[in-house]
C-alpha cells in the first residue's frame, strides 16, 4: 500500500515537474517568435540560459517597450535608414522660395542646358527624361553642389543639365535587351541565390537615392512638358531665314560663276566661283557666307514708315580653295534656288541655348512696362503665320533684345464692336417683337489677349528675327509684342 502510494506521487511529481518544464518555456518561444532574427552571434547560446531567463525576458522587455515609447513621445519618431528631415531656415529668393542659395541663371554660359525646378520634379526623374537613366542623378546633383541635400529640391531653383555621360554599362533589368550577363561568381559578402532563380537588378544604395515623390508605376516616368531641352531654332531657320537691312548697298561678296555654265538654278554640291581671293578677301578654306537676295521694302503695319529692305537667305557656300582674286567654293546648303550673281553675307551661326521655355497660356497677365512693338513681317512675304514659321518684328540690339529672348504676342485691348446692326420693333397677330438689347462697357477695358509666344534667333540694330514657339490662333503681320 505504501509502495503503491508513494509510486503514485513519484508518478505525480514527474508530471507536475514535466509541465512545469516546458511552461516556464513557452514565454520565451513565443518571445523568439515575434521577435526579429538575431545575428548569427547571438543564436550560439546555451538551452538552459533561454529557457531560465524567458519570464524575466518578458518583463525586462515589457519595461523597455515603455520606455522607448515614452522617449519616442519626446524625442520624436526616428527616421528610417536613407530619410532625411527638410532642409529649414526657408528664405525667399527671387520669386521662390528655398533653404539654399541658388546661382544667378543668367551666371551660367550661353550654351548651358537650364532647367528651373517644377512641382513634382526630383532629380530621379529628370536623369530619366534627360539621359534616358534615372540611375545617372547624381551627375545633375554633381553640377548643382548648392544643393547640400539630394532628397528636397524646391520648384523655382535653376538646374545645369550637364551632357550625358558615357558609361560603360546601364542598369538594366535582366531580361531585358540590353540587360548585362549575370556574374558568374557572387562576391564574398554576397548570398548566393537558389539554382534557377533569376538574378534581381542591383539596387543603388538606400542613402544616395533621393525621395521621389511616391506615383503609380505606369506614371512614374511619365513624359511631361518640361523640361523642353531642344534647341527652338534648328539649323535651317539659323540658314534660311532672312532679315531687315536700313539701306541697299553694292555687296563685297557675290557668286561671279559656275562650273556648269548651262545649268539656271544652282543647289547643294554645285561648285560655284566667288569675286575675292586671298588676297583681297577673307577666303580661308572652310570659311562660309550666306547667300542673299533682295525681296522689297518692308514697311511698318502701323505707321507705315520705311524700316528697309528684305534679304531673304537662300542658302550657304563653303570655300574650298582660294587663289590671289578669287576663290572657289561649292553651295553647302541650299533653301531656295541659287543663282550666279547673287550676293554674299557673312555666316554667323549662334546656336540659341537648349533650355525651357516659359509657360505658355491665355491666361498671362501682359506687362506694359517692357520693350513692346510690332510683327512687321512674314518669311516668304505671307501676311499670316502659325507655330514654326519664322518673322521680324520691329525691336533689335538697340532696344535690348537679344538671341535667345521670349516675347509674347498679344491683342490689345479694345471694345467689343461686333454686336448686330439689325433693329427691329413690329408687331403681328397681336404680338410685338423688337430687336434684343445689348450692353456695353467703354470704361473698363478688357485685359490683352495673348495669342502666342515667340524666340529671337537673329538681331539687328532696329528690327529682329523671331520663331513662333505657340499661337492660339493665325498670328498676322501689325499683331503686337512685348519682351516676356
Amino acid at each position: 500500500m505504501h509502495k503503491a502510494r508513494s509510486s503514485s506521487l513519484t508518478s505525480a511529481a514527474a508530471i507536475i515537474a514535466f509541465f512545469g518544464f516546458f511552461g516556464a518555456a513557452r514565454p520565451a518561444a513565443q518571445e523568439a517568435q515575434s521577435a526579429p532574427s538575431p545575428a548569427p552571434a547571438d543564436t550560439l547560446q546555451p538551452q538552459e540560459s533561454q529557457q531560465g531567463t524567458g519570464q524575466s525576458t518578458d518583463d525586462r522587455s515589457g519595461t523597455a517597450k515603455k520606455k522607448a515609447k515614452g522617449a519616442g513621445k519626446r524625442a520624436g519618431v526616428p527616421l528610417q535608414a536613407g530619410s532625411t528631415l527638410p532642409p529649414k531656415n526657408l528664405k525667399k529668393v527671387g520669386d521662390h522660395w528655398t533653404p539654399y542659395d541658388p546661382p544667378d541663371p543668367e551666371s551660367f554660359p550661353p550654351d548651358a542646358t537650364l532647367h528651373i525646378i517644377v512641382p513634382g520634379d526630383t532629380l530621379w526623374d529628370l536623369a530619366d527624361l534627360v539621359f534616358g537613366n534615372p540611375y545617372l542623378w547624381p551627375q545633375i546633383w554633381n553640377e548643382n553642389r548648392y544643393i547640400t541635400d539630394s532628397h528636397w529640391i524646391y520648384p523655382g531653383d535653376p538646374l545645369l543639365l550637364p551632357a550625358r555621360p558615357t558609361v560603360v554599362s546601364e542598369v538594366v533589368p535582366q531580361g531585358q535587351e540590353g540587360a548585362p550577363p549575370p556574374a558568374q561568381a557572387a562576391a564574398p559578402e554576397q548570398v548566393a541565390q537558389p539554382e534557377g532563380t533569376e538574378p534581381q537588378p542591383a539596387e543603388a544604395p538606400e542613402a544616395e537615392t533621393p525621395a521621389p515623390t511616391h506615383k503609380a508605376p505606369e506614371t512614374a516616368h511619365a513624359p511631361r512638358t518640361l523640361p523642353k531641352l531642344e534647341s527652338f531654332a534648328d539649323d535651317y531657320d539659323l540658314r534660311c531665314s532672312g532679315f531687315i537691312a536700313p539701306r541697299e548697298e553694292k555687296p563685297d561678296y557675290f557668286i561671279t560663276n559656275q562650273e556648269e555654265e548651262a545649268k539656271s538654278g544652282l543647289t547643294e554640291g554645285d561648285i560655284v566661283y566667288l569675286n575675292r581671293g586671298r588676297l583681297n578677301g577673307h577666303t580661308e578654306p572652310g570659311t562660309e557666307y550666306s547667300v542673299v537676295m533682295r525681296e522689297g521694302e518692308v514697311r511698318h503695319p502701323i505707321t507705315h514708315k520705311f524700316l528697309g529692305h528684305y534679304y531673304k537667305r537662300l542658302g550657304s557656300v563653303k570655300i574650298l580653295a582660294a587663289q590671289d582674286s578669287t576663290a572657289i567654293a561649292a553651295i553647302s546648303m541650299a533653301c531656295d534656288e541659287i543663282r550666279t550673281g547673287q550676293a554674299l553675307v557673312p555666316l554667323y551661326i549662334t546656336p540659341l541655348p537648349a533650355r525651357p521655355a516659359p509657360a505658355f497660356s491665355r491666361l498671362t497677365v501682359v506687362s506694359m512696362d517692357k520693350p513692346s512693338g510690332y510683327i512687321v513681317h512674314v518669311l516668304d512675304d505671307q501676311e499670316r503665320a502659325g507655330a514654326g514659321q519664322v518673322v521680324d518684328i520691329d525691336l533689335g540690339y538697340g532696344d535690348g533684345l537679344k538671341a535667345g529672348d521670349f516675347l509674347t504676342v498679344f491683342l490689345p485691348s479694345e471694345p467689343y464692336s461686333y454686336y448686330p446692326k439689325v433693329k427691329y420693333d413690329y408687331e403681328w397677330r397681336n404680338r410685338r417683337f423688337q430687336s434684343p438689347r445689348y450692353w456695353r462697357d467703354d470704361n473698363n477695358l478688357p485685359p490683352p489677349k495673348v495669342i502666342g509666344q515667340l524666340v529671337v534667333i537673329f538681331t539687328e540694330k532696329k528690327t529682329a528675327t523671331a520663331k513662333i514657339l505657340q499661337s492660339t490662333r493665325e498670328i498676322e503681320v501689325g499683331d503686337s509684342v512685348v519682351v516676356y
